[in-house]
């Protein structure tokens, strides 16, 4: 039987993702074509082009 994670404490809060959303954008929740190994957020590229031209302005 797999052991259970609490993820409710801030002492146990994983550096990376939970396992299934380490693959989602953190705005808007669009999948990524290949796995993500960075530690989360992760920002879809055009969520990242979007994000470059408002702090830009």
């Amino acid at each position: 039987m797999g052991e259970k994670w609490d993820r409710s404490g801030k002492r146990v809060r994983p550096k990376t993702a939970v396992r299934g959303k380490r693959y989602l954008c953190a705005t808007c929740r669009k999948r990524s074509p290949t796995a993500v190994t960075t530690p989360a957020p992760w920002y879809c590229p055009n969520c990242l082009r979007a994000d470059e031209s408002t702090s830009a302005e």
